[in-house]
């Protein structure tokens, strides 16, 4: 049997299912960004906003906790609707009711000759967010530094850097410092899929049940990687890489990642300079929770 507009009762059924659908969804919606205004205004509260700089929306900035969410939801997640889908959905709403609960702004290594960390920064805080373009890296951390952006996505830190970004980030907590690995979920269409980055802000970092932490080594003469990954183990610390080299104007500075949280004020930091000697120094820069992996994102096959 047909309707009056030729679409058998069956679609018709099935068409106003739908609709209702869509009716409670956009019902949660809105009870969600309710939730989200009522978060802001407690967070506001604990730490009162100076201004509407886009500084003051790293006190409402928990990418920790945006992480776990994902995680949670992938884990889940069931049928043909594809993992990537929902991590692109989750992105755009958490962070379209970041922009509720107070300022924002994203500022972006964004140089013509690479357009692809423009859409690392679209994708992962979405379609609405403000995003702050500068041809020069330093310039994009600048911002960040200045208050003029919240966070900023900057280049994964390379071995043959000539002027490595993370060397601004040590020396005192009221520094910026990393907090988000970019792309977390699968990287779609982006105009370069195999681009990775880091974001830096001053929201706290908070551990995770997976995460990386970024630590320099500073000291006066070289230490060698093989002692400073040894000196790392034997804390418990286990080393991804190690970039550095001697600064022209300072002393010998090698970028670390270790898989776990470290803290600024982790007391393992203390025992491996302690252990390596040469007035050495350990300064956490950050920490990022581990983006999904691809068997994390792979759907279900087909009849499963």
């Amino acid at each position: 049997m047909q309707g009056s507009d030729g679409i058998g009762d069956e679609l018709v059924q099935l068409r106003h299912k739908i609709d209702a659908i869509d009716d409670q969804l956009h019902d949660l919606l809105m009870q969600r960004t309710e939730l989200a205004v009522a978060v802001g205004a407690t967070k506001a509260a604990r730490q009162p906003l100076s201004g509407e700089s886009p500084a003051e929306g790293a006190k409402f900035m928990r990418p920790a906790r945006e992480a776990k969410i994902l995680r949670r939801l992938i884990a889940r997640h069931k049928g043909k609707l594809p993992k990537s889908v929902i991590v692109r959905m989750w992105r755009e709403m958490i962070s379209a009711l970041l922009q509720v609960e107070g300022p924002f702004a994203v500022a972006v290594y964004a140089p013509q000759a690479q357009p692809g960390y423009w859409d690392l920064a679209r994708d992962h805080y979405g379609s609405q967010v403000k995003l702050l373009t500068f041809s020069r890296v330093d310039r994009a951390l600048s911002a960040v530094m200045d208050g003029s952006a919240t966070v900023a996505v900057l280049p994964f830190p390379r071995e043959d850097d000539a002027d490595p970004w993370w060397r601004r980030l040590m020396g005192s907590a009221q520094l910026p410092h990393i907090v988000a690995r970019l792309p977390f979920g699968d990287p779609g269409n982006q105009r370069n899929p195999d681009l990775q980055a880091l974001v830096v802000g001053r929201s706290p970092t908070e551990p995770t049940d997976r995460d990386h932490s970024l630590i320099v080594l500073e000291a006066p003469e070289p230490v060698s990687r093989s002692s400073l990954r040894q000196a790392l183990a034997g804390v418990g610390l286990e080393t991804s890489f190690i970039h550095g080299g001697r600064d022209q104007l300072g002393p010998d500075l090698n970028l670390i990642e270790v898989a776990g949280f470290v803290a600024e004020a982790d007391p393992r930091l203390t025992l491996v300079a302690s252990g390596l000697g040469k007035a050495a120094k350990l300064h956490a820069i950050g920490s990022y929770a581990e983006p999904l992996t691809k068997a994390e994102l792979t759907d279900e096959p087909p009849g499963h």
